[in-house]
């Protein structure tokens, strides 16, 4: 019986290219917003869920990082890295001199600005709610729109692509994090995700002694993060990931020399690694 696989929505966005790269067999289900995905996998209404939870030129995504934090359910089991190759999406033979309108969402919009300028300048940019629904709403116009999309938003609309990357930056990569009730199996090459902040904020020498306990055992530091937690100035939460399975002995020393300067702590998951950029 095939898994059920929640994802931002609707079918063609980044989030489904990274969902159907990660799970091409399987039950995949569009939600309307981030919120309806991690709600569907902590009702056990899903057996999984893929989610944005950091991008090169982006950062972060708090939604995603706000509901691990508090959820009783939630592990990352499993990450992607997916290029984000922009792609400009027209009608049938459709020219670059015929276009006099470009729809997607405005994120999308502004990662392209340096093409649109160059050789759409005198087009009107209209933003839409998602890069996917832009390329949906192509169908309908007439031969002098067109749209900024991922690939495979052309492939399942049947659009022809007029010009592949028009990206400003060529190094613009999502990560996507596999979520799911159930941990992850250890797989050998391995990393923890954890977030904690303090029990006394405003103590001297609190991020070297959080830090230290892994410096002290060779446990390299794949990522730091802070962000405040909303509870006032000065307060934040740590975001840490690192090489290793939270089930070796090491890890489990550092992570309780760091518990004892804590006051949240939560470990995301440890998950396999991924070892390259998911290309199709």
């Amino acid at each position: 019986m095939p898994k059920t696989i929640a994802f931002l929505g609707p079918e063609g966005t980044y989030t489904d290219e990274a969902c159907y790269l990660y799970a091409p067999e399987e039950d995949r289900i569009p939600f309307a917003s981030l919120s309806l995905v991690t709600g569907a996998l902590e009702e056990g209404k899903v057996d999984e869920a893929v989610v944005p939870i950091e991008n090169s030129l982006g950062g972060t995504v708090i939604e995603v990082v706000d509901y691990l934090i508090t959820s009783k359910n939630a592990h990352i089991t499993g990450e992607i890295l997916l290029p984000i190759n922009h792609c400009l999406i027209t009608r049938p033979g459709v020219k670059l001199s015929d276009i006099r309108v470009v729809m997607s969402k405005q994120e999308a919009l502004t990662q392209c600005r340096e093409f649109l300028s160059r050789e759409l300048r005198f087009a009107e940019q209209i933003p839409t709610t998602s890069t996917a629904l832009a390329v949906t709403d192509l169908k309908e116009a007439d031969d002098r729109t067109a749209a900024i999309g991922p690939r495979r938003s052309a492939e399942l609309a049947g659009l022809p692509i007029l010009v592949h990357g028009i990206q400003d930056r060529q190094n613009n990569v999502t990560r996507f994090a596999v979520l799911s009730s159930i941990g992850a199996s250890p797989a050998g090459s391995d990393k923890t995700s954890i977030a904690f902040d303090f029990d006394r904020p405003d103590a001297p020498g609190l991020v070297y002694g959080a830090l230290s306990p892994f410096a002290d055992r060779g446990i390299n530091l794949l990522k730091i993060e802070s962000r405040p937690t909303g509870k006032g100035m000065g307060n934040y939460i740590f975001l840490l990931d690192f090489e290793g399975q939270v089930d070796e002995s090491h890890i489990q020393e550092a992570i309780a020399d760091l518990k004892k300067h804590t006051s949240t702590f939560k470990i995301f998951g440890s998950y396999p690694r991924a070892k390259g950029l998911s290309i199709r």
